[in-house]
């Protein structure tokens, strides 16, 4: 026996107020959206509902709020099928804050059953019907709701859609709420701060997958980079696959920030004609002890580049003279024993009584061990401080 629809399902007034109740919660909740979609899920017996990001024209998506579906099947339509998906292009093209459905507003909704999209995405998940709309847009950035059906499930009626359409103001301004007050939650400075202590590219994205924050070194990579660019905040990359990939890591790591199980894949690798490719590096950040609002950080590691290592900072760190210091931080950058010798006019009896005094400071017995120590500690990955009067 089919569902029924939204209105003969339960006294949609009665059912409308503690939507928006859910709602307007979400504005300051850890969890964000998650419990409104989930209520808006069981409220009008729906097989599952979205909200997500999408890129209009490269198709990229992130997913901020899911309920009723896995991570691996939103994987699969981020990566695979989100330019096959016939009612997500009609709703980018259509007046922004309105509902339409697949059995209502698409042409030709019976040709549908015999794509690959309904065939490989939507048929296995059990999915017949869904209806969708713009929240929000930010040029090409588009804030989507997507609700769906089973087979045994009827198709959307005008009505429900009207329902629906009640919602959008509200959505519209608890989601342009929730973004002030997490701003302010999060500050500026402190965390400008803490990301220009490092010395590769970092880019901090608050949980609509925007760059809130980024280092000195992102900006200047930004600038100078063909690869990467920030369009209305969001990072893109110049290949569209490695793009799409990104984006939907960087979706993914806000969703586990908040406590999902998703499984992450971390590592994005941007492709460079004749050169190693660039490495991103996407981690999820927990903000605070339940403060899950969700984040993420990229850092960005270039092969062809590496931070420099300071015998000051050797120094402090592992309590070395200056001159074992700077003996340190020579064999670092591959010269050896005899080459330091020769540059800096001194014995290499004297360099390897030196040595023998950093392996002890340091732990190590060997330079291989020394070297590998080095790199892996503060004063590799740490950005030299500039000071201004």
């Amino acid at each position: 026996m089919g569902e029924v629809s939204m209105h003969e399902a339960g006294q949609p007034e009665a059912a409308f107020e503690p939507l928006l109740a859910k709602l307007y919660d979400g504005v300051t909740a850890p969890g964000g959206f998650q419990d409104f979609i989930e209520a808006l899920t069981a409220s009008f017996g729906l097989k599952a509902v979205t909200l997500i990001i999408r890129n209009g024209d490269t198709h990229e998506v992130k997913g901020l709020w899911l309920s009723g579906i896995t991570a691996g099947w939103v994987e699969r339509y981020a990566l695979h099928y989100a330019q096959e998906d016939v009612l997500a292009q009609h709703i980018m093209t259509s007046p922004v804050a309105h509902f339409y459905a697949s059995n209502l507003d698409i042409a030709h909704p019976e040709q549908v059953p015999h794509s690959r999209f309904y065939r490989e995405w939507l048929s296995p998940q059990g999915v017949e019907y869904a209806a969708g709309a713009i929240v929000l847009r930010e040029g090409a950035w588009f804030t989507q709701m997507i609700v769906q059906r089973s087979p045994v499930q009827p198709g959307f009626s005008r009505d429900d859609l009207d329902t629906l359409d009640r919602l959008m103001p509200h959505m519209q301004r608890a989601i342009q709420m929730r973004a002030r007050f997490t701003e302010l939650q999060f500050g500026q400075d402190f965390l400008a701060g803490g990301l220009d202590l490092l010395a590769m590219p970092a880019l901090f994205f608050d949980e609509h997958s925007r760059a809130a924050h980024m280092n000195s070194r992102a900006r200047t990579l930004l600038a100078d980079s063909k690869l990467l660019k920030l369009e209305q905040g969001h990072l893109v990359a110049s290949d569209v696959d490695a793009s799409r990939k990104l984006n939907f890591e960087i979706g993914n790591a806000i969703q586990a920030s908040r406590g999902s199980t998703t499984t992450l894949n971390e590592v994005v690798l941007l492709p460079r004609p004749g050169r190693l490719p660039l490495m991103l590096m996407v981690a999820p950040v927990r903000i605070a002890a339940g403060q899950t609002h969700g984040a993420a950080l990229v850092f960005v590691f270039d092969p062809d580049y590496a931070p420099s290592l300071t015998p000051d900072r050797v120094r402090k760190l592992f309590g070395l003279t200056d001159a074992e210091a700077r003996l340190a931080v020579g064999l670092c950058s591959g010269r050896t024993l005899d080459d330091i010798a020769h540059e800096r006019t001194i014995s290499p009896h004297t360099l390897k009584t030196q040595l023998k005094s950093i392996f002890a400071k340091t732990g190590t017995n060997r330079q291989t061990e020394l070297v590998s120590l080095l790199l892996a500690s503060p004063a590799y990955f740490l950005a030299e401080r500039t000071t201004t009067d």
